[in-house]
């Protein structure tokens, strides 16, 4: 069973595409930070993830009265191991790769890459250690599959 931290609630006025941006205002106004949230359909809601273990998830209300519930939960946190493709020789991971690393930090993931290379079938790897949320990890390792 989750802990749920702090409950509020938006005015209807606030629309689908601006209910991202309210999250990170209404999480850094109340002491809950948050640097980024969307929307995660396996969440049924608008998500802003911190690496502090909560998350801030927004869901609309029935059209009387209108508006978002606001949640604030802690979660247990998750580490895995991703192994990474690295360039033979440079040992230097994608810069897409790189770059997408960074904006799943600012979703709320912590990462730690290895300096270590090693092969495996032909391939060169680095291990890179995420820790966050299942729901944020799954969908950075899917990134990552789709990727190779």
């Amino acid at each position: 069973m989750s802990e749920i931290l702090a409950e509020a609630t938006f005015p209807s006025v606030i629309h689908n595409n601006e209910v991202c941006e309210e999250i990170v205002k209404w999480g850094n106004k109340n002491g809950f930070p948050v640097q980024k949230a969307k929307l995660y359909n396996k969440m049924n809601g608008y998500v802003g993830f911190s690496p502090d273990n909560y998350f801030i998830k927004a869901t609309r209300l029935p059209p009387v009265p209108g508006g978002w519930k606001v949640v604030v939960e802690k979660y247990e946190a998750e580490s895995r191991i991703i192994p990474l493709n690295v360039k033979p020789g440079t040992n230097e991971v994608n810069r897409f790769i790189l770059k997408m690393m960074d904006e799943y930090v600012k979703e709320g993931l912590k990462m730690e890459l290895s300096d270590e290379v090693y092969e495996s079938y032909g391939t060169y790897l680095r291990d890179l250690k995420v820790t966050g949320h299942t729901v944020l990890i799954n969908t950075f390792e899917d990134f990552i599959e789709n990727m190779r």
